[in-house]
Order: structure tokens, then sequence, then C-alpha cells
């Protein structure tokens, strides 16, 4: 994809959108509504107890966070008593997550939140990381099993205490209350988690080095939006108002009334490029504002890059996530500097400084900000089960 080239007087725009937010200046609109369209949430009620196994555990499958809500997974059913996860090769993103490291990690938090399910109904699973072998290092992994998953009935598997907080975890990334603090104990667990399965892990939460995170944090950001390619990603993934988030139930979901009402009238281009000192570029930093609120950060590394420790990373950060719901916190993943396009990785290196690792050995898998929001977080809308089922 390439960049439009855009001449025209900036006439003061009142938005800027990006990374699935939006900076509003002026006035709003009455009457109109900011929810979701209700057909695109329906994947967060329940799905009876009762019903067919396998789907059960789909069903809370794919509830799973994942980059820019592609929902990259095709579940092949053909085979009595297992489950083959395929990653579709429509739903990558290739400019952000040149590898599909990130994309694993969404299908690693797939495969957790299916095994949980599966034991709600006392089943134990096995799971078969890359039965067919591992893409490669530098390869886009659509199209390639993911893992199998093999199901054996089993009344004594344990319920994870961690079930009920599926449908209750929502990636809040609006703004965190500075005055709460974290306690030390959950820090404690979040990592605990990681390390369980081999993993490393950590928390930042030292005045000094949180506002390093956040000045690395923010210049990831700042390169992300202002290189064409990777901006326009995920322009071409902005779904504006019911009808495209209807349509689509994927991708970085806009509701406010404002950037409707200029998108609908042509004022706004999705498609125009933040340049580094124009207004637009001022108003698409401001959307960042808060990003930098919470009591600190949660970090998942591994030894190496295996396709194999992407997907443990995925599946150790939501049972994090799932932890700290439960705790009544919050979580918010921050991926911009631990992107592997060349603009961002500056940003990446002066991250691995800050832990002390070496980036021959050691691979940065996740941040996430971690904190108590000032409001509710919402559940974000997904696709029918039906559509990524191949029985």
């Amino acid at each position: 994809m390439t960049s439009r080239p855009v001449h025209r007087p900036d006439r003061r725009r009142a938005i800027a959108l990006v990374g699935g937010g939006v900076v509003v200046a002026g006035f709003g609109l009455p009457g109109c509504s900011s929810d979701y369209p209700a057909a695109t949430l329906q994947a967060w009620q329940a799905p009876p107890l009762d019903g067919d196994l396998r789907r059960f555990m789909l069903a809370h499958g794919l509830l799973a966070p994942n980059p820019h809500n592609r929902q990259p997974w095709l579940a092949d059913l053909r085979r009595d008593g297992e489950i083959t996860l395929v990653c579709d090769k429509d739903r990558l993103l290739p400019q952000t997550d040149p590898f599909g490291r990130q994309i694993l990690i969404g299908c690693g938090a797939f495969i957790e939140l299916a095994v949980i399910a599966a034991a709600q109904r006392g089943h134990r699973v096995r799971v078969e990381p890359f039965p067919e072998g591992e893409p490669g290092a530098n390869e886009l992994p659509g199209g390639h099993v993911v893992a199998r998953l093999l199901l054996t009935p089993d009344p004594a598997t344990p319920r994870d205490p961690l079930f009920e907080q599926i449908r209750r975890r929502h990636t809040h990334k609006g703004a965190y209350d500075n005055s709460r603090q974290v306690p030390a104990e959950l820090w404690q667990q979040l990592g605990a988690i990681s390390r369980e399965r081999g993993l490393l892990a950590g928390e930042i939460f030292d005045a000094p080095r949180v506002d390093q995170v956040r000045r690395i944090t923010r210049e990831s950001f700042e390169a992300e939006v202002t290189t064409a390619r990777t901006w326009l990603e995920s322009a071409h993934l902005l779904r504006i108002g019911p009808t495209e988030i209807e349509q689509h139930r994927d991708g970085i979901s806009i509701m406010a009334a404002l950037p409707r009402f200029m998108s609908s009238i042509g004022v706004f281009d999705r498609f125009e490029v933040p340049v580094r000192g124009n207004s637009n570029f001022a108003r698409v930093m401001e959307r960042w504002l808060p990003h930098e609120t919470g009591s600190g950060y949660h970090w998942i590394a591994s030894r190496g890059n295996s396709r194999r420790s992407q997907l443990d990373s995925g599946r150790a950060y939501v049972r994090a996530h799932l932890l700290a719901c439960a705790a009544g916190a919050d979580m918010h993943p921050l991926s911009q500097a631990l992107q592997e396009f060349a603009e961002v990785r500056p940003q990446y290196d002066a991250l691995l400084r800050l832990l002390g690792f070496d980036a021959a050995q050691t691979t940065i898998q996740m941040l996430a900000r971690v904190g108590y929001g000032a409001t509710a977080a919402p559940p974000t809308p997904r696709r029918d089960l039906a559509q990524l089922v191949r029985a």
C-alpha cells in the first residue's frame, strides 16, 4: 500500500483517529448512541453449558485479546474429539507485525481460553503446538496449523477459577487512576503465571523506570503513526459507525458521534498520514496521553524467539489479564515498541536495555500497562462463531 498525497488547507480539524481511539475537540452531537450494535456483541453472551463441547470451547476462545481485533482464527472440527487451529492468512498485519509474532500471541490467548472452557465441562486438553512444523522465523504464519487440541473426558479435571472472568475481561484503553497503586501481591502473581511456563516476566512500577517506559512507548507510537505503510494498515481497519462495525465486526471500532459525522460529510480522511509538526499530528499524539496513566507495566519475555514461545506468551498473558480482572484491575497491551518494523527498532533496543536483556538471547513478547480504569471498559465486537468453524 502507498500513501495518497493530500494537499489541502488544515481547516483546524477537530478529530484524529488511530489505534482504536479518538480525540475530539469542539462539539458533540445529541441523540447519537456511542454503543456498539448489539449484534456485534452477541459473542459475549454465555453459550449453553450443555451444547456441543468444541463449539463451547471456541465460543470462549474467540473472546481472546488479539492485535487490531483481527480475530485470526480458523477451527477445523472434521476429526472427532479434536480441534485443529489454523492461522487465517487473510487476517494478518504484515506492516506492523511483519513476522506474525503478535498474531501468534493472539492465537495462544485463544488456545488458553478454549482450554479453560474445556475444563469447565470436565475435559482435559492436550495441546500439540505446530504439529506440522513451525513457520520460519521470518515467515508470516497465515495458513499454518498453529495447534491441535486433543480432548479427553475426565470428570476429575479441576475447574479453572479464572473461567468466570473470561466474559468480564475487556481491554481498557482509556485513562487509569494514577492515585491507585497495584498491590505488590498482584504484581507477584502476574509474573508467576509466565514463569510457570518457563518464560521470563516482571513488573515496572518505580517512578524513574515508569517514566522511561512512557517515553519509549510514546516514541514508538509516534514512529508508527508517521510511517505511511503502518498508518495505512490501521486506517484500512478503521470501522466508523454502526454500519461498518456490524459489517466487519473486527478491526478498530469507532462509535463516537463527532468522528462519525465528520466522516459522513467527507471532512475526515482516514488515509491521510500524519506529518510531524502539523496540527493533525499533534491531535493524534494527544490520543496517546491516556496511555501514560496507570500503576506500572507488566512484561513477558522469552529466551530466544521460537514460535512455541510466542504461543506460550499469549497463553500466559491472557491468564494474567484474567487474574487482574478478578482482582478488579485493568490491563492494556502497548505493543508498538515491540513491533519488528525498522522504524521502531531504536525504541525496542531502549526497552531491552532498560530490562537488562541481550537482543541475541532474549525477546520481549508482551508489555502491558496495569492499573485501575476510571470507568468500566466495554466489550469489543466479535465475528460470529460460524465464520471461524470448518466442519
